[in-house]
């Protein structure tokens, strides 16, 4: 699975990858930042999802000390070969409706939350694939939580189920619900002006041993899209 590398728009940047491989369920990486509370939140993440993997899989989980359900992306292959996305938001599962084909690319994915409005939704390669409006207004995401790559989270940082399987690169979030032109952007590969809690960089990652940084110089970043 290659990795590419950013054009020249964000200054021949380096997209390294994560591979989470298919012989181990134990791979993880772990953010370490610290996280506020949340009323909003955008989590972008360039994915390349293994061809024989079709069971349901973590991309991210984000859990905090008083409850783990914070916030999840999770999906899973059927059998038109296609990766269905599902987002978990305070412990509510939305349905599994956004798509891409699981045909070895990278995709690029958004997934947005509002609490005010209670409005969440998926984009993939720059298109909504799903929306709505079922979410809790009442509350906050917790902040001072743990963000995980590639594994649930049962427990607060550990007990970790449902592993990914495949390649991630490009994760970034932000403590608002960015719009449709700014996830337009992203996919393209753009540089972004509004203030990231996270930009994607390894050293601010730790990770299980079985973890492997992957990267391919001879490809560039819109060879991702």
């Amino acid at each position: 699975m290659p990795v590419v590398s950013a054009p020249d728009s964000l200054s021949d940047k380096q997209f390294s990858a994560l591979n989470f491989p298919k012989e181990t369920h134990e791979g993880f990486a772990r953010v370490n930042i610290s996280f506020p509370t949340l009323s909003s939140v955008s989590v972008c993440v360039r994915v390349q999802w293994h061809p024989e993997w079709n069971e349901v899989s973590t991309i991210f989980s984000y859990a905090a000390p008083v409850f783990t359900n914070e916030f999840q992306l999770r999906g899973q292959m059927d059998v038109q070969r296609r990766v269905l996305l599902a987002l978990i938001i305070r412990g509510k599962h939305l349905p599994y409706k956004a798509s891409f084909p699981n045909d070895g690319a990278w995709h690029h994915i958004c997934v947005t939350w509002r609490r005010s409005s209670g409005h969440w939704a998926i984009y993939v390669d720059g298109d909504k694939k799903d929306m709505g409006l079922d979410t809790d207004t009442s509350k906050d995401i917790h902040g001072d939580g743990i963000l995980i790559l590639g594994q649930d989270q049962d427990s607060f940082g550990g007990n970790f189920t449902e592993p990914f399987c495949g390649n991630i690169t490009d994760l970034n979030v932000w403590n608002m619900s960015l719009e449709a032109r700014h996830i337009s952007a992203l996919t393209a590969c753009s540089p972004m002006t509004q203030e990231m809690i996270f930009s994607w960089n390894l050293n601010q990652l730790s990770s299980h041993p079985v973890v492997k940084e992957i990267v391919d110089k001879h490809h560039t970043c819109l060879h991702m899209c």
